[in-house]
């Protein structure tokens, strides 16, 4: 019997061992399988499994679909399928579930633990899947759906909010000590002594400097132009507690 067992997902995890028996018991059953071969995906498939095969995920004992398709094409009917029925949301769940594990890993330090972390965002990646913009948004959707959940689940919630600081007008008005100011001494300094910049977060933090937009960076990156908007508040932020600490 074909199974989709995801190795990587913590062991301690309940929610990770709920998601893999629900999966199980889901894959085999006749009839959750008619009404995934009811959406008219174009290819054949006898369980869930070699559903979840057609999208670019190998499970170990699941058999190839007899009419093969591009797996972007498979997912694609998918996202769309999941914004009104369940079940394609719980089989891109299953598709996503590697990509989550590796994002609770990277974020549990700074979210409490890896269960609290994989917890909040398989909550987010559902809510993506469901409202997912694929007309805007029609290719790598394997890699948005990921950028979208860990963003929502961990990157806009630690977003700062503007903080507007009253500054005396006559300020406006004094000389400026030039010998005191300069701006890339200050950057250098503040680069220094904030820890655990990435080798990735280095480049993107010269590239912004250089002037270009976050469009073009994006491009360049071959990412979307809010992870770089989202990284680049990442990295200020830490910037700015490095500062203060």
């Amino acid at each position: 019997m074909p199974t989709t067992v995801c190795h990587s997902v913590p062991s301690r995890c309940p929610l990770a061992v709920r998601l893999q028996r629900e999966w199980l018991a889901l894959s085999q059953r006749r009839a959750v399988v008619r009404r995934a071969q009811n959406w008219g995906l174009g290819l054949s498939f006898s369980s869930l499994d070699d559903l979840l095969a057609a999208t670019g995920h190998r499970a170990v004992g699941a058999t190839a679909p007899v009419e093969e398709l591009p797996a972007e094409v498979v997912l694609a009917a998918l996202v769309r399928a999941a914004r009104t029925d369940d079940l394609a949301a719980r089989v891109l769940l299953q598709r996503l579930l590697p990509g989550l594990v590796a994002a609770a890993r990277r974020w549990e330090r700074r979210h409490g633990t890896a269960t609290d972390a994989f917890d909040e965002v398989v909550a987010a990646a559902w809510v993506v899947v469901r409202e997912y913009p694929y007309e805007r948004r029609p290719h790598h959707l394997v890699a948005n759906l990921l950028r979208d959940a860990e963003y929502h689940a961990f990157i806009r919630p630690r977003r700062r909010l503007v903080v507007h600081v009253p500054v005396a007008t006559d300020r406006l008005d004094r000389p400026v000590d030039h010998e005191r100011l300069d701006p890339l001494r200050e950057l250098a300094d503040v680069v220094a002594c904030t820890p655990l910049l990435t080798a990735h977060e280095h480049e993107l933090l010269v590239l912004l400097l250089s002037g270009r937009t976050t469009l073009d960076i994006a491009a360049e990156l071959h990412v979307s132009e809010r992870t770089v908007r989202a990284h680049r508040e990442s990295m200020v932020g830490r910037m700015r507690e490095a500062i203060a600490a």
